[in-house]
């Protein structure tokens, strides 16, 4: 797979997604990907909100940040699932937003298939504009969802959010500010996540120490966007997350227990 050295602006990967999603829709109607989706075991749960579970989940996120010369050369997602599974991670996640990709639908189906004897479920973190690409997530063997407060309105969101619940996957809405968050507790998600993808730098934290008192104590709370340092860890664990998404430098299989640790105390 090959990207270009400049990293392409939202719009322009909004566009290209549109038209791969046009294109897989003459190519297999939404009806037929809800007959797959069916024929897809019951999801495993991740973090519902009837399951009481103490434990900070560590997610680990799978990403096709593109490297410098623009080719992922040896990129193997499987393996790294597989990888992170036997580390002992309690979820995985598949991010292909950096970058215009198209192998993530497929990527996730073989993802899922991989670390199903493990017991660990997949959350898929793309783009999600339509109810297709949700259904398709379910068909692919995702059982969660991250979807963007930011980026659809408040009819598209409650769309996805109910599709998502529909399909018996957890949905993860990430939010900036506090009209987000507003617009994201009315339709009842079972997560709400604050990136650390903020386009204003560190600031993403401030504004997560600002709107975490003022989620709701029956939602859960998760960083969706991927820590990369033990003192980052720490700052994020003091928020009282329930989950926290992981990159992969961090996930060697010694550090897990010094992860869970980190976040008992900090939490603490």
């Amino acid at each position: 797979m090959t990207m270009t050295n400049a990293a392409p602006n939202l719009d322009t990967i909004l566009d290209a997604k549109r038209r791969d999603l046009a294109r897989r829709k003459r190519k297999t109607p939404i009806d037929a990907v809800r007959a797959l989706a069916s024929m897809q075991r019951r999801p495993e749960p991740l973090l519902s909100t009837v399951q009481e579970n103490e434990r900070v989940l560590l997610i680990g996120q799978i990403d096709y940040a593109p490297p410098a010369n623009g080719v992922l050369d040896g990129h193997d997602p499987v393996a790294q699932a597989v990888h992170f599974a036997r580390a002992g991670v309690d979820t995985i996640a598949l991010f292909t937003d950096r970058g215009i990709s198209s192998g993530g639908v497929e990527d996730l189906m073989f993802i899922a298939r991989a670390v199903r004897s493990f017991n660990v479920p997949v959350i898929t973190q793309n783009y999600i504009f339509d109810e297709y690409q949700v259904i398709e997530a379910r068909a692919a063997g995702a059982a969660g969802v991250v979807l963007s407060a930011g980026m659809v309105d408040l009819r598209v969101l409650r769309i996805l959010v109910s599709s998502t619940q529909r399909n018996r996957m957890t949905a993860i809405v990430e939010v900036a500010n506090e009209a987000e968050l507003a617009s994201a507790i009315a339709l009842s998600p079972q997560v709400i996540a604050f990136s650390n993808r903020s386009a204003n730098g560190g600031d993403w934290l401030t504004a997560a120490r600002r709107l975490r008192p003022l989620v709701p104590r029956h939602v859960h709370i998760a960083v969706s966007g991927g820590v990369g340092s033990f003192d980052e860890m720490a700052q994020v664990a003091a928020l009282g997350v329930d989950a926290v998404f992981v990159d992969t430098p961090l996930l060697a299989p010694d550090n897990v227990p010094i992860l869970r640790d980190l976040l008992r105390s900090s939490a603490g």
